[in-house]
């Protein structure tokens, strides 16, 4: 077995890979990045890379389904990136098509609420990241979950998309 290290134009936070089951490349999701490198070519790192629509968003779970790449990210959110077209799938207004998951579980955290800034927290919810998520066998159910992003807080979320 060789050993390569490939050295990433996009360095921070790189929190996420897959791997395609049937083209020899990978994506790295990173704090405002995507990115797709090709495996039998290491010279060709940056192979295509996209910034997140909003980079405050983050990766932290990727999955390859056929042609699409599904990215989980902070703020409890997915969205879907075409690999062939080298982009996000938008909506008729050119915007990010975003899916946007609402409900989690947050144990109470009287420390951290007067302690800690509200930035992490929309309303009387806390903000999620998806930490993983997977395609059923028939691609056509998604199983999401993870919890809050700040290590002070205990919770997490779990949804089927269909």
């Amino acid at each position: 077995m060789s050993h390569r290290v490939i050295e990433l134009p996009q360095m921070r936070e790189n929190m996420a890979v897959s791997g395609h089951d049937t083209m020899p490349v990978f994506a790295v999701g990173s704090l405002d990045h995507l990115m797709i490198v090709d495996d039998r070519d290491p010279t060709v790192v940056d192979l295509m890379s996209a910034k997140l629509p909003n980079p405050a968003q983050g990766v932290r779970s990727l999955t390859f389904q056929g042609d699409i790449i599904t990215v989980g990210a902070c703020r409890t959110s997915l969205m879907f990136y075409d690999v062939r077209k080298r982009d996000f799938i938008m909506d008729h207004l050119r915007t990010p098509i975003m899916r946007q998951l609402k409900y989690g579980f947050v144990e109470d955290n009287y420390d951290f609420h007067q302690h800690r800034s509200t930035s992490l927290t929309l309303g009387k919810s806390f903000i999620h990241s998806i930490m993983t998520h997977c395609y059923d066998d028939s691609g056509l159910r998604l199983f999401a979950a993870g919890g809050p992003l700040t290590l002070e807080l205990v919770g997490n979320y779990a949804s089927i998309w269909e």
